[in-house]
């Protein structure tokens, strides 16, 4: 069992579902090559640096799995994702302001903040914190619908792992549903 909760933590974890995301949403409003290019913009700008970090942070022996899964070790992850998304949003303001994406990084930065803030006391689950903000972002599509339906096995695998409580993954849902509404209505 541990072994299918490790795969579901890897398919369903937060890089894949920024990628889902954007490129769900893209695929909406764009054509195929642009669709492509924004998902590979959104990659270079935020999932690169933190791929890194997690490469190098793990290689030294300064976090335990490239989860971050010890409360001492998020700030750096924190921080490293606000920096990306900063550089990302300055990048489609720039070159795109009246792209789609604006919402989806203002909102994703605003979970990142509470997560970030909450970290002193807790470890917010980004993995049901990302899952939650695409299924919110994108309910209405098939693929929004399918990934709300993949919440609980995706919750009962952070558990099944041992990397969060119940509580942290409540959390995490509860900032992802809010980044996915603020996504729709702000």
């Amino acid at each position: 069992m541990r072994s299918l909760a490790r795969w579901l933590s890897i398919v369903l974890h937060p890089f894949v579902m920024v990628g889902v995301m954007v490129g769900t949403a893209a695929s909406a409003r764009q054509t195929r090559g642009e669709a492509l290019r924004s998902v590979a913009i959104v990659f270079l700008f935020t999932v690169v640096p933190l791929a890194v970090l997690m490469i190098r942070q793990v290689r030294r022996g300064a976090w335990e799995n490239a989860d971050a899964s010890n409360r001492r070790e998020r700030p750096m992850l924190y921080l490293v994702g606000a920096v990306a998304l900063v550089a990302l949003l300055a990048y489609i303001t720039l070159f795109r302001p009246q792209s789609f994406m604006v919402r989806g990084v203002v909102a994703t930065f605003g979970m990142l903040a509470v997560c970030a803030a909450a970290t002193r006391w807790i470890k917010v689950s980004l993995h049901m914190a990302f899952a939650a903000l695409a299924a919110t972002a994108l309910l209405g599509s098939r693929v929004g619908y399918g990934l709300a339906l993949m919440l609980p096995p995706l919750a009962w695998a952070r558990l099944a792992v041992s990397r969060h409580t119940t509580l942290e993954l409540v959390l995490g849902t509860i900032a992802g549903v809010a980044a996915g509404v603020a996504i729709h209505y702000f």
